[in-house]
């Protein structure tokens, strides 16, 4: 087909044309020429919208997992522990509510809390939960999935009730999480797939057409690769895989998956160096207000030698890193694998939320892409600016230094954060706080960078920055057809944006 539009943007740089021939799924000519080339029973499309543009990426996403279930209860919108409760009344109350009509799991399972919204001593408590649920097990987890809170039933499944006795909050944080979860039971592959389906129509909605999996573990690898073979993959995969997946030894033996067509991908192993600001997890140079520095996840010894084997066997190796301290830690374990190969691979440094400026500039010369989620400055900078001390506010969020030193990548790390691209983009512009203030707005992103972040960026961290990214001759064609145009509308207009149209392999599809 031959697409008409008098601004098609190919790339994030801001080159226009007026024409697109696409054929088999591939751009194949542009403006005159593809108008020269169009075959008489090629049909014309007169594309809606300001403009068209290449479909976008979400570098950092859970498809599934973190929490996410069939049946859990939303609790992003939440403004106060009695606000919780009063959800979890409501779901108690439905008629004829049994274990099995809660969720697959028989649980009670929320997501999306956060304390740090709610005023300084409100403060969720496991009697209250017990006194709504005393005996349906329940595990609600805070918005960055570091943390959670449950009742007695569920410390009861997970063999935990004498180590913490009556009385306890039932606020458990990173790895004292895991007995909880272990005894909840697993997904299987049917809530899998009805997860991915409802995740990628609500991202196709919003013009990403390529998914970064931010944590997949071994066993759904064969999904994905069973729904990009059937063409039934609603979105295009790069998958990470839990580098402390018990069963990553056949991941390993089997070696890195990469599909050069832009499906499905499984060629990185993701590692957490930390944990989350609002829960005090990430591992920061200087002490949090009450004198602890977060959790080191990994002995970076150890870390640092894993790390150099990986990426000698040709593996991308993506962290976690949310504070300076792990930033700083992973970038010297990047720097201890070969280089040749390290340049090869592409390490990824996962969040890159507080960074000093000595380490942000060692970013490019050992070949680290950044990844980051401009969305995360919006709901995280109001109560992180309290929390921490003048020193580590300067290093909030540090986009400029960044930018300047190294190949960004962006997402939006749903479901712990606004999906929506074009909010994560008016944020990068503005770096405008959720209270309405403005963080350190000279470390604002200019629209090429944020924008080439969410396409072309995000396509080279997955290694396929010769096939999407673009809409030059060659490259696959998934196109967006937009309300306003990206290059001149205003901050508040790209928040607004809507997506009027779109194609995937050069196919129109639903949004």
């Amino acid at each position: 087909m031959l697409i008409s539009h008098e601004r098609i943007y190919l790339d994030a740089q801001g080159r226009r044309t007026d024409a697109l021939l696409v054929r088999q799924g591939r751009v194949v000519a542009v403006g005159e020429r593809a108008r020269a080339l169009c075959a008489p029973d090629e049909p014309v499309i007169c594309a809606p919208g300001a403009c068209l543009f290449p479909a976008l990426a979400d570098a950092h996403i859970h498809l599934w997992g973190v929490g996410m279930r069939v049946g859990s209860i939303e609790l992003g919108d939440t403004i106060s522990a009695a606000h919780i409760y009063r959800r979890m009344q409501t779901v108690r109350d439905l008629p004829d509510l049994s274990p099995d009509e809660l969720s697959p799991s028989g649980w009670v399972l929320g997501h999306g809390w956060d304390d740090n919204r709610w005023g300084v001593h409100d403060a969720l408590q496991r009697r209250e939960l017990d006194a709504i649920f005393p005996d349906i097990p329940v595990c609600l987890h805070r918005v960055d999935r570091h943390a959670l809170i449950c009742n007695s039933a569920a410390l009861r499944r997970a063999n935990l009730e004498a180590s913490y006795p009556p009385g306890g909050s039932g606020i458990l944080v990173d790895q004292a999480m895991l007995p909880v979860l272990s005894a909840i039971a697993r997904a299987d592959e049917d809530e899998d797939r009805q997860l991915l389906l409802e995740t990628a129509q609500l991202l196709r909605r919003h013009g990403i057409a390529s998914a970064h999996m931010a944590l997949t573990e071994v066993g759904r690898v064969p999904m994905l690769q069973k729904m990009a073979a059937s063409g039934t993959l609603p979105i295009r995969v790069f998958a990470m895989i839990d580098g402390t997946d018990p069963a990553l030894g056949e991941a390993l033996a089997a070696g890195p998956i990469h599909d050069p067509e832009g499906w499905m991908s499984a060629r990185t192993i993701k590692f957490f160096a930390d944990g989350a600001m609002g829960s005090r997890g990430a591992h920061l140079f200087e002490p949090y207000p009450d004198g602890t520095r977060g959790l080191a996840m990994h002995d970076l010894q150890e870390l640092s030698a894993t790390i150099a084997r990986l990426v000698d066997a040709g593996w991308q190796v993506a962290v976690h890193a949310i504070g300076d301290a792990a930033a700083h830690d992973i970038l010297d374990a990047f720097a201890g694998a070969p280089a040749a190969k390290r340049a090869l691979v592409r390490p990824r440094l996962e969040h890159c939320q507080m960074m000093r400026d000595e380490d942000a500039r060692r970013l490019d010369e050992l070949s680290v892409i950044a990844s980051i989620q401009p969305s995360h400055l919006r709901s995280d900078g109001v109560w992180a600016q309290k929390m921490l001390s003048p020193t580590q506010r300067a290093r909030l969020f540090p986009w400029r230094e960044i930018a300047d030193c190294a190949r960004l990548a962006a997402g939006s790390d749903y479901p712990i954060d606004d999906p929506n691209p074009w909010h994560g983009i008016a944020t990068a512009l503005t770096r405008r706080l959720a209270d309405g203030g403005v963080l350190e707005p000279h470390k604002a992103l200019t629209r090429c960078e944020i924008l080439g972040a969410y396409t072309h960026g995000s396509a080279y961290a997955a290694h396929w920055e010769d096939v999407l990214g673009r809409l030059d001759v060659g490259y696959i064609a998934d196109i967006i057809a937009l309300s306003d145009d990206p290059f001149s509308a205003t901050p508040e207009q790209i928040w607004e944006m809507q997506v009027l149209q779109m194609w995937m392999d050069g196919a129109e599809i639903a949004i």
